[in-house]
């Protein structure tokens, strides 16, 4: 898939797969800086859509499920939860991401501002909102905090696309999800 020459699987060297644990680590970490708000809820950011985008989603889901225990260690969630917290916080978020990443894929020119803003920015953002909608499905009181959640959104967006813009210029080896030979192929 990689016009680079670098092979497509995410775990293909020891590098890739140090890579990988950082960014687990990284993640439980912003797993661990929550906000505290009153009736029990506790946002922060998730950076599954991040990993999405770095790894793919088998690797991404892996990395999620190292992240959760972790952050739990950390004090982030309490163990009991880790589960729930790889569900809602990971594996949905990863879900959302990918889906996004087909539709643009299938419907959008080959331009790569549709990856970036597309796929990244929007991607991320779509992400924090549908778990926090999967949390106030399950009867955790989040209407109070909506706006929060949006705000957090777009936080969550623009880090995440922040982060793909750099290394898809700079390092674009590192992220799985974009085909140098789809998105820059010279135009006639």
């Amino acid at each position: 898939m990689r016009a680079t020459g670098a092979p497509d699987d995410a775990l293909s060297g020891p590098r890739r797969l140090h890579r990988l644990l950082i960014a687990a680590a990284l993640v439980a970490a912003l797993w661990g800086l929550r906000t505290g708000l009153p009736q029990g809820v506790g946002l922060h950011f998730l950076g599954a859509a991040g990993l999405y985008l770095l790894f793919g989603a088998p690797r991404a889901l892996l990395g999620l499920a190292l992240a959760a225990p972790l952050a739990a260690l950390l004090g982030g969630t309490p163990l009991g939860e880790v589960p729930w917290s790889w569900l809602a916080d990971g594996a949905l978020p990863v879900t959302v991401v990918w889906a996004i990443h087909r539709a643009i894929l299938r419907a959008a020119p080959v331009n790569p501002f549709f990856y970036v803003f597309g796929v990244a920015f929007a991607g991320a953002g779509l992400s924090m909102i549908a778990s926090l909608a999967l949390h106030g499905a399950t009867g955790a009181r989040v209407e109070p905090f909506v706006a929060l959640g949006l705000m957090m959104g777009f936080g969550e967006a623009f880090l995440t696309g922040m982060l793909v813009t750099i290394l898809v210029v700079y390092r674009s080896d590192w992220v799985a999800t974009f085909d140098d030979a789809r998105w820059l192929a010279p135009r006639a």
